[in-house]
C-alpha cells in the first residue's frame, strides 16, 4: 500500500511505472540480470538456437532446443545424425 516501503524487483522482471502494481516478467526466450528495472529493454534475447522459460534472471537459463548442442548460455549448434 501507498506510504509503505516498495518491494525491488527481482532479475528477469521489470516494473515501468510507479504504484503498487507487481513486476512484469521477460517474456520466454528472453532474460535480464538487471535488478530494479524500469523497462523490457533490460529483456535480452537468448543467444541462437537456444531457449528460456519466462522470468529468467540469468543467461545461463538460455538452453539448447531440440537438435542442437552446446553449453547453456551459449549458442548452440545442429547435432550430427
Amino acid at each position: 500500500p501507498d506510504g509503505e516501503e516498495c518491494d525491488v524487483c527481482c532479475a528477469g522482471t521489470y516494473k515501468v511505472g510507479n504504484g503498487t502494481g507487481a513486476c512484469i516478467s521477460c517474456a520466454m526466450d528472453l532474460y535480464s540480470t538487471t535488478v530494479a528495472a524500469v523497462t523490457p529493454d533490460t529483456c535480452l534475447g537468448c543467444p541462437a538456437f537456444t531457449r528460456s522459460d519466462i522470468g529468467s534472471g540469468i543467461i545461463t537459463n538460455c538452453s539448447c532446443i531440440a537438435g542442437y548442442t552446446g553449453p547453456d548460455g551459449q549458442e548452440c549448434d545442429a547435432c550430427f545424425a
